[in-house]
């Protein structure tokens, strides 16, 4: 379910987590789409926080960042968020 922050949510009952959140900030939305579907379906083979981050590892090697958020009161999610594409270097104008 896309999110107003641009982050698709999936939902996932694991280890008192009830979400995951992916994001991929400077990315066209067909890329972010591709990147939600991959971890939903390794989602729904690994049912722990250890078992996913190393499942993730596997199929995107150093190309996200996995944190948790477990706010007291709130759901707690899981944020997957890939980095932004390589860009240009900005040149001084010296």
């Amino acid at each position: 379910m896309l999110q107003h922050d641009g982050s698709i949510r999936i939902a996932w009952q694991a280890d008192g987590f009830e979400a995951i959140l992916v994001r991929a900030r400077f990315r066209p939305p067909a890329q972010l789409h591709a990147y939600a579907r991959g971890v939903a379906d390794v989602a729904l083979l690994e049912r722990s926080l250890p078992d996913l981050r190393a499942a993730l590892r596997a199929c995107y090697p150093g190309a996200y960042d996995l944190i948790t958020d477990q706010p007291v009161g709130g759901p707690w999610r899981v944020i997957v968020s890939f980095h932004p594409p390589p860009g240009e270097p900005n040149p001084d104008p010296w």
